[in-house]
C-alpha cells in the first residue's frame, strides 16, 4: 500500500502561497510591458508631480526606479494574501509572519495599486459573505478586474481596456463557476461569458486577438488536463475563441472598431522593436 506523503518543504511554499496563479499575473506583468514599454526604464507617475510619491514611495530613496520591475516584484510579494486569508478563515492556526511582511512590502512597492488589489480579492469573496446570486456573482467577479488586471490599469495606464477587461473577467470567472457548479444562474453567466469574446473586435487589432486565442486555447487544455471536470466547458472555450478567429479575419481590415467609429478612442500601443526584423515580407 503507498503512503501519502506530505509535499516538501518548497512544493508546501508553493501550495500555501498559491504561485501556480503567477502565470496570469505574469501574462498581465508582460502585457504592461508590451502596451507601456517606458515602464521597463522610468517612473511611469512623474507627470503627477508630487503625488508621484503617493503611487511609488520608494522613487525617494531610488529616484525612477522602472515601475514596469516594481509591478514584477508585487506579483510575487502580494501572494502573502492567500495564507493570510487562510489564517483569517481558520483554516491555518498560526499567523503566517513571512505572509504578512509580503503584503507590507507590497504596500512599499505600489500602495494605490495593491490597495485596489486588495480591495478587487475580497470582492471576490463577497458572496460568501452576502448571497450567492446573479448580481453579487457580477460583483464578486469585478473583483478579479482588480486583483488579476490592476496592474494593466495603475501602472500601464491603460484606463482603454476597462470594458474588455471587465468582459474578460466576468468570462473567465463565470467559465469557472460553471466548472466547479458555483454559479446560482447558468443561463445569466453563460451570457456574460459570451460578452467576454463579442467585445473583443471592438478593442483590439486581429494580431492581437490571435494572441489572445493562441494563449487562451493551450491554457485552459492544460486546466482540462490537471482539473478533468473542466473538459466539457473548455471544448466550448476552445470553439468560441476558433469562431472568433475566423470572424477576425473576415474583418480584420476594420478592427478594432472603435477607431473605425470613433477615430482615435484607442490610442497606438504597438511599441518599438527591440531588435530588427529577420526576414522583410
Amino acid at each position: 500500500m503507498s503512503e501519502n506523503k506530505e509535499p516538501g518543504t518548497f512544493m508546501k511554499f508553493i501550495q500555501d502561497y498559491r504561485f501556480k496563479m503567477l502565470i496570469p499575473e505574469l501574462l498581465v506583468v508582460f502585457g504592461v510591458w508590451y502596451l507601456l514599454p517606458e515602464s521597463l526604464t522610468s517612473n511611469v507617475y512623474t507627470f503627477l508631480g508630487p503625488w508621484m510619491y503617493l503611487f511609488q514611495p520608494l522613487e525617494l530613496a531610488l529616484p525612477n526606479f522602472p515601475s514596469g520591475i516594481l509591478c514584477l516584484f508585487t506579483a510575487f510579494t502580494l501572494h502573502g494574501i492567500y495564507p493570510l486569508d487562510n489564517y483569517h478563515e481558520g483554516k491555518i492556526t498560526d499567523l503566517p509572519r513571512a505572509a504578512v511582511v509580503m503584503i507590507a512590502l507590497s504596500f512599499a512597492l505600489l500602495p494605490v495599486l495593491v490597495l485596489f488589489q486588495m480591495i478587487g480579492y475580497y470582492m471576490t469573496e463577497a458572496t460568501e459573505f452576502f448571497s450567492r446570486n446573479p448580481l453579487w456573482e457580477r460583483f464578486e467577479s469585478f473583483g478579479d478586474l482588480f486583483f488579476y488586471a490592476g496592474a494593466m490599469f495603475f501602472v500601464g495606464l491603460q484606463w482603454w481596456m476597462f470594458i474588455p477587461v471587465f468582459f474578460l473577467s466576468q468570462g473567465i470567472d463565470g467559465i469557472h463557476k460553471i466548472a466547479h457548479h458555483e454559479t446560482s444562474s447558468e443561463k445569466v453567466t453563460w451570457i456574460f461569458y459570451f460578452i467576454f469574446p463579442a467585445c473583443l473586435p471592438f478593442f483590439f487589432s486581429p494580431v492581437e486577438i490571435v494572441a489572445m486565442a493562441a494563449l487562451s486555447i493551450p491554457a485552459f487544455a492544460f486546466y482540462s488536463y490537471v482539473r478533468p471536470y473542466y473538459t466539457y466547458v473548455t471544448a466550448v472555450h476552445t470553439l468560441t475563441f476558433a469562431v472568433l478567429v475566423l470572424v477576425t479575419i473576415v474583418i480584420a481590415p476594420y478592427l478594432p472598431l472603435m477607431n473605425t467609429w470613433i477615430p482615435g478612442f484607442i490610442p497606438p500601443h504597438d511599441p518599438t522593436r527591440i531588435f530588427p526584423p529577420i526576414f522583410e515580407w
